[in-house]
């Protein structure tokens, strides 16, 4: 396939490259050179000035004027041709195809425009059609750039992607100045997993052509990938400087304001496109998410109904529509939209968590711990999963099971969050590996296998093997940064880390980055390196609660208390360790009836947790008509955990404050 693809490409004569080529899928020349009409007066004058447009990148203003010269002659081919290239640099393939099919009727040979029909197909998601355009032999040399560069974008939707590769490389051969084709390589790469060579390719799109929208967009994008939220902006807005209007960069630019938890500005974006493009599914999509956030339940089904379905198997859609139907009681809705967003994203926990309580809640308590069961039955549960397994089991009278998962609930026994879980036999995923040694797909199962089964030696000379052949890949480094944690070898797993980040900053590395630290007693660059990632994620609520965790331990307890107030009004009541933080910090700040407060709803939340009983108990301590409250609850503590100092001397400090209150009264 790909090598009939590349003969097909290489048909015709070596390449040219355009003094144009820069912009050759938004700013084109006259395609046509000659037609029924070669433009009246009228239309010369509106084609000329949409061509200024076009040169100013301002292809809104160009698609007027273009309709102004078709209105004035209809039969001129290169005004046709012409706004056919300016709407495929709008995504509007049908437009263009319909543009396109008259310039053909009226005389262009369609071998002068297949690259612009395959375009115009690819956007409609007509792949095969696109195809049949692409590998015709009989397209223009001067085209075959462009129509390699559209071939590279329609192999990806056709899931091919060593045929994406020989496309990509064979436009880079025959148009390799083009930016655009630099942005769809990046675009590839990523999606390949190779983060560092998207890096290097949309870094060559911006300095061929600084002015590019769509390098300047995706740079963003990558930003955002990679060090977070916050990066991106600078990008994104240095790319609105250019053109305010672009409806991709603008929803691109929304999307991230209200991942950042900046919903004013998002809405005045998302209502921006929605002016410009009356149809944007993404705008009434993320109106949609805050009205949901607001509790608007019926204003946001109502918005999502005017996404019109189009965007209805996207992961962060179908977990809206089933919050959405969770809100409203209609549970079995619910669970039909988690199931779905389960299917596509297996290993997304909450929605493991949305689905099992949704089947719960319907009546299908036994469905919702077949859900529950792989999670809570490895490292790195949720706590909330720990949970609401215990009250599904207790539900259907398994209370043994349901106390042991509860224990470990109350003692935070939740696990390392780890990249490992055996996927098959060891024996099985041996012979995989060994049968294919430098594919990831088969040797990172084997390498969880071997972590599993205990053989950490061998897990760490595979992950570095790996780690080795794959250095644009961050999961490689965090595999061998995983292995090596738990061998402690510190160094070797902050390293890895190290190159984990430079690639991708994500949540992943940062909390792993801040583990490494802390067990090497590098608490200082912990804080500073949790600073950075907040600094690009400040919604974060993992690294919030490390912010916050941190502040309790240097006894900074206003800003402690502020971190962990603005958290509960984001996730509520029902989280006893952020509850339990806020207990201690109001106690250190002497606001003892805010403490016991926070120590309170933390109890109810989770009463046979030592760290919430410990924590409630020196907030009771602090009122001293609470005293023996308060030493009922640290015995409490101490016996969950009776080797803990902490809560010894706890012990003893209260029943010191009990004789010295009695000595008083002696007195």
């Amino acid at each position: 396939m790909v090598t009939d693809f590349i003969q097909k490409l290489r048909l015709g004569s070596k390449p040219v490259i355009f003094a144009a080529a820069l912009a050759v899928a938004m700013v084109g020349v006259p395609t046509a050179i000659y037609g029924a009409s070669e433009g009246n007066e009228e239309a010369r004058a509106a084609f000329a000035k949409a061509e200024q447009f076009r040169a100013r990148r301002d292809v809104r203003s160009a698609r007027i004027e273009l309709m102004n010269a078709i209105k004035a002659d209809p039969e001129w081919i290169d005004a046709r041709v012409a706004q056919a290239e300016v709407l495929l640099g709008l995504r509007d393939g049908v437009g263009a195809e319909a543009e396109l099919d008259w310039a053909v009727q009226l005389g262009l040979d369609p071998a002068a425009v297949r690259h612009l029909y395959g375009h115009a197909y690819s956007l409609q998601g007509e792949a095969q059609k696109a195809r049949d355009q692409l590998l015709t032999n009989d397209i223009p040399p001067k085209n075959q750039g462009y129509a390699a560069r559209i071939m590279g974008k329609v192999a990806l939707q056709m899931g091919d992607e060593q045929l994406a590769g020989a496309a990509y490389n064979r436009a880079m051969e025959l148009d390799g100045q083009n930016p655009d084709l630099w942005v769809d390589i990046a675009r590839f790469r990523s999606r390949s997993g190779d983060q560092a060579g998207a890096t290097n390719a949309v870094d060559e799109a911006v300095k061929l052509d600084p002015a590019n929208i769509r390098a300047l967009q995706y740079r963003g994008e990558l930003l955002r990938f990679q060090f977070g939220l916050g990066a991106a902006l600078p990008w994104f807005e240095r790319a609105l400087e250019l053109d305010a209007n672009d409806v991709p960069l603008l929803t691109e630019y929304a999307a991230t304001l209200g991942d950042m938890g900046r919903m004013t500005d998002m809405l005045v974006v998302a209502r921006k496109i929605i002016a410009l493009d009356g149809k944007n599914p993404r705008a009434f999509f993320m109106q949609a998410v805050l009205a949901a956030r607001a509790g608007k339940y019926n204003l946001a089904r109502r918005l999502m109904q005017q996404t019109g379905g189009v965007i209805d198997n996207v992961p962060a859609v179908l977990l809206v529509q089933g919050i959405i139907e969770h809100a409203e009681g209609n549970h079995n809705a619910a669970v039909d939209k988690f199931q779905r967003l389960v299917s596509i994203q297996p290993n997304n926990r909450q929605a493991q968590n949305l689905l099992a309580r949704s089947l719960y809640l319907a009546g299908s308590a036994a469905d919702a711990v077949d859900v529950l069961k792989p999670q809570v039955n490895r490292s790195g549960a949720d706590p909330y999963a720990l949970w609401l397994a215990g009250r599904v089991l207790e539900s259907i009278d398994e209370r043994g099971q349901a106390a042991g998962i509860m224990n470990r609930a109350a003692i935070h026994d939740f696990g390392r969050e780890s990249a490992f879980m055996a996927e098959a036999p060891l024996s099985v995923l041996r012979a995989e590996a060994q049968r294919n040694p430098n594919d990831a797909r088969v040797v990172v199962p084997y390498i969880r296998a071997l972590y599993t089964a205990g053989d950490y030696d061998a897990a760490f000379a595979e992950a570095k093997r790996l780690q080795e052949g794959n250095r644009g890949a961050s999961a490689a480094h965090i595999l061998v940064a995983d292995v090596a944690a738990t061998m402690g070898n510190y160094v070797e797993a902050l390293d890895a880390l190290e190159q984990a980040r430079s690639i991708r900053f994500s949540e992943p590395v940062m909390l792993r980055l801040i583990e490494v630290l802390r067990a090497k007693g590098e608490m200082q660059q912990a804080g500073e390196d949790l600073a950075q990632y907040l600094n690009y994620n400040p919604s974060s609520i993992a690294g919030l609660r490390w912010m916050a965790y941190a502040h309790l331990e240097t006894e900074s307890w206003t800003v402690a208390a502020h971190i962990l107030e603005n958290l509960r009004k984001r996730i509520g009541d029902n989280d006893a360790l952020i509850m339990a933080g806020l207990t201690q910090a109001y106690t250190g700040l002497g606001q003892t009836k805010e403490a016991i407060a926070a120590g309170r709803i933390a109890y109810r939340v989770q009463p046979s947790s030592p760290v919430v009983t410990h924590l409630y108990g020196l907030a009771l301590l602090a009122d001293s008509a609470r005293q023996k409250d308060a030493i009922s609850l640290l015995k409490k503590a101490v016996a969950i955990v009776p080797d803990n100092p902490v809560y010894r001397k706890s012990l003893r400090r209260a029943y010191a404050a009990q004789r010295a209150d009695q000595d008083k009264v002696k007195s």
